[in-house]
């Protein structure tokens, strides 16, 4: 009888999770960076595309945008300098790591450091954020990991090699972190651009792309179900950059996009049937949305000025916990 009872109570809860999973699904938001006001403000806008909205109204430049689990806050960087570059100009200023309410208010600063903070990133648990910065020296880069209170840092990245460490992702269970590195190796005449994944504790690093045509990347991105990443290459003596999707394992690697423009910053749906990016296809950089196959290309916005990074809220079952009197809540929010 007590198994009866407890097998009926895993079966309510995982409906419960699920309903709340796909709930959160279909309220989704994409937040992005565009420079319509004259400098790089974090947007939100409908995962259609509509309702385009400025968050920050700041004269610092903010950009890089990750989503809290549940959705209820963003952390971001923001420069020192004002009326930043915008994209494929050089980033000014010092960069600190930055959260604020999905509304944009309640601003609170989370590093202050001479280093340069940023591509900060939520774990799917909202316990942690982590993020890249310099501020071990020189111009070496690592991954850093701090609890969403500012409290606890730690580095996560210490092989020699790693020169210049750029977009962390976690994966959805929480255990690993997908990065892109330059790379040195003794006696290499030139440097390489790679996809590397570590463990959440900083041990077990292993290269996930190792196709000789691939000679720059960046910005990868776990799909939902963790068997795949997106990531952003350009190909060995060929122009522009493009989409490319390989297994979590470093199998089966394949060009989603051929456009010889820029393709950048690619982000999974919450369901993983769909992929944004931004592109520079037109002369101009915007969002575009096309099915995790690379067909069924569409636009998602549509202006004069630069949109990029895009971010798209995906709910994490990671996210939500049991208490001891059998209720199911979200994690709190940070302090």
């Amino acid at each position: 009888m007590k198994q009866v009872i407890k097998n009926q109570f895993l079966f309510n809860w995982l409906l419960f999770t699920l309903a709340l999973h796909l709930s959160l699904i279909a309220h989704s938001s994409i937040l992005f960076i565009s420079d319509r006001d004259w400098n790089s403000e974090i947007y939100i806008m409908d995962a259609n595309g509509n309702n385009p909205r400025n968050l920050t109204n700041n004269p610092k430049e903010d950009s890089n945008p990750s989503w809290s689990p549940d959705k209820q806050q963003i952390v971001f960087q923001r420069s020192s300098n004002a009326k930043g570059g915008g994209k494929g100009k050089k980033e000014g200023g010092n960069n600190d790591i930055y959260v604020m309410d999905k509304e944009g208010k309640n601003l609170r600063q989370l590093t202050d450091h001479p280093g340069d903070d940023h591509h900060p990133t939520w774990s799917p648990d909202g316990k942690q954020i982590a993020f890249v910065s310099n501020r071990g020296g020189g111009k070496e880069t690592a991954i850093y990991v701090v609890d969403t209170d500012g409290n606890n840092l730690r580095r996560l990245t210490n092989d020699a090699k790693l020169t210049w460490i750029t977009s962390p992702n976690w994966s959805p269970d929480g255990k690993q972190i997908v990065f892109a590195s330059w790379v040195i190796d003794k006696g290499a005449k030139e440097k390489s651009s790679e996809i590397y994944v570590i463990n959440a504790n900083g041990k077990d690093l292993r290269q996930v792309t190792k196709d000789a045509k691939l000679a720059w990347t960046e910005s990868p991105n776990w799909s939902p179900d963790g068997k795949q990443i997106v990531f952003t290459a350009s190909a060995a003596g060929k122009k522009g950059n493009g989409i490319y999707l390989i297994d979590s394992n470093g199998k089966n690697l394949r060009q989603l996009t051929n456009n010889l423009s820029d393709n950048t910053d690619p982000v999974w749906s919450p369901d993983g049937r769909q992929i944004i990016f931004s592109s520079e296809r037109t002369g101009n950089y915007e969002i575009y949305i096309m099915d995790n196959n690379g067909e069924n290309l569409r636009n998602l916005t549509n202006h004069p000025a630069p949109d990029y990074q895009p971010s798209w809220f995906t709910a994490s079952l990671l996210s939500i916990t049991l208490t001891n009197n059998l209720k199911v809540t979200t994690w709190a929010q940070t302090k």
